[in-house]
């Protein structure tokens, strides 16, 4: 507990803390302030319409996009120590590697849940008052607001810890975070694009499925109707995090420390 303690006041007391929960509430907000203007403006019907009870479901489903920044902070977390040399001492203090590694494995998942509780919510609320500049938009299922609930604790949580075995295992803070960015925006595209039945098994794809969205689009090549189950896509993503905290608490315990 006094590890946790430690690696609480560490976060709190950190302004790049601050500055990434508000980088997560802008991009979450403006998911959905933009998305019904661009499905509004469309003329084609690519993305369908706003009378369509999906696409109002897809205007909030995108209040969970910013959980690239659960990944960073659990990346900062762990790969900080070793850019400001404090790894030495941190592991001098508590000897037992990994109850340091469990510290900030229990902190950054509470924190990553946080930040996507908070971006959310804030998105949630303006794309609400941004609907209300349109007519006849539909109402949203019932069932969406619940699934981005646990979806974005979820997602959050476990993506932190994904963050912190990447910190761990890259020790360079700004490779670990370059390459982290690069899989996202680069090659799971195209992993996607290769194979499309994978997309459901990939960490967005799991978090696609537990929102449970009922989209299909064959303009632009997009459709739900293939993804896992909620219940499914949690475990897959939890699996995940398994994985990915297993290897760093493997790794960390056999690596030298400068």
């Amino acid at each position: 507990m006094n590890l946790v303690k430690a690696e609480l006041r560490k976060l709190v007391y950190s302004r790049s803390t601050y500055g990434l929960l508000l980088a997560s509430i802008f991009v979450a907000v403006l998911s959905t302030v933009v998305t019904p203007i661009v499905i509004e403006q469309d003329e084609t019907g690519v993305f369908g319409s706003l009378e369509d009870r999906a696409m109002v479901d897809g205007v909030y489903a995108n209040a969970i996009s910013s959980y690239i920044f659960a990944i960073i902070l659990g990346i900062l977390i762990m790969s900080g120590e070793f850019r400001h040399g404090t790894a030495v001492a941190t592991f001098l203090a508590s000897p037992k590697r990994a109850r340091v590694l469990i510290a900030k494995l229990v902190v950054t998942a509470l924190a990553g849940a946080l930040f996507q509780i908070i971006s959310a919510g804030l998105s949630v609320l303006t794309g609400y008052y941004t609907l209300t500049f349109f007519e006849n938009v539909a109402s949203p299922s019932e069932s969406v607001f619940i699934n981005l609930a646990v979806a974005s604790v979820l997602s959050g949580a476990v993506l932190g810890l994904v963050g912190v075995a990447i910190g761990s295992l890259i020790r360079n803070q700004l490779i670990a975070i370059v390459s982290t960015l690069v899989w996202l925006f680069v090659l799971e595209p195209i992993v996607l694009l290769l194979f499309v039945d994978a997309g459901k098994w990939l960490p967005t794809g799991a978090i696609t499925g537990m929102l449970a969205l009922e989209f299909e689009s064959e303009a632009i090549g997009v459709s739900t109707a293939d993804y896992l189950s909620p219940g499914i896509s949690a475990l897959v993503l939890l699996g995940y995090g398994a994985v990915f905290t297993a290897v760093a608490l493997v790794t960390s315990m056999r690596r030298d420390i400068d």
